[in-house]
């Protein structure tokens, strides 16, 4: 996995907000954990990673713990599935990002950018 980002950088990119938390109602297990790893790098670096090792470790216990899944749950999410694809369109959707590589949010969406 990628290096650790300290609590501040946790912190600051990987807690769920309340309407995030709600996109993931419906989902269990290693894929509710991918799903929202994937949300948090994508408003962190602005694009989806490209596959597990990319995810600082912290910030993957973190959002565990949010979403009540196991840490390790995330080695059964396979970062290049036909769900895994879903998941990011699903996620350019609700964030209105319409690229992975160089975002645009809409105006409902919560501005990351300072």
């Amino acid at each position: 996995m990628g290096r650790d980002l300290g609590l501040d950088g946790v912190v600051d990119h990987f807690i769920l907000s309340g309407d995030e938390a709600g996109w993931l109602r419906n989902i269990t297990g290693a894929t509710r954990l991918g799903f929202a790893v994937q949300l948090k790098f994508l408003t962190w670096r602005g694009r989806f990673p490209g596959m597990r090792l990319e995810l600082p470790p912290d910030a993957v216990e973190h959002v565990a713990e949010q979403v009540g899944v196991a840490a390790s749950e995330l080695e059964a999410y396979d970062f290049t599935s036909r769900a895994a694809k879903r998941h990011r369109s699903e996620l350019r959707d609700l964030t209105g990002c319409t690229s992975a590589r160089r975002p645009t949010w809409s105006s409902s969406s919560r501005t990351w950018w300072t």
